[in-house]
């Protein structure tokens, strides 16, 4: 992953919303100069930081983190690839728990 993949989908998502700098500088809290070092990849902005900016933004934590996520290339159905974003994201238990759940409830819609 380069460097800077981070700070330029931030970039992105900060002008795909109309959003400038200085406005972003207001809604975060986050200085100008800080906002542009971490979109030109200086600065790597803390979980902290990128939670606030996820929000503000409207986007998840996963459009940030993409190129730092495993993947399985294989899946093609979108539905599936967010299921395993999010179970990616819980607890060994969580997850066990989604799994038997699901278990369930395909043995209960066999045909």
């Amino acid at each position: 992953m380069k460097n800077n993949t981070i700070g330029k989908r931030i970039a992105e998502a900060r002008i795909n919303r109309n959003i400038t700098q200085e406005h972003l500088e207001e809604l975060s809290g986050l200085s100008v100069s800080t906002i542009s070092r971490i979109e030109t990849g200086k600065y790597m902005p803390t979980i902290e930081n990128l939670l606030k900016l996820s929000e503000i933004l409207d986007v998840g934590l996963d459009y940030f983190l993409y190129d730092l996520l495993p993947h399985n290339k294989d899946i093609q159905s979108p539905a599936i690839q967010d299921a395993i974003s999010i179970m990616n994201q819980m607890g060994e238990r969580q997850t066990e728990y989604i799994v038997k759940i699901l278990k369930i409830y395909q043995a209960s819609h066999q045909d």
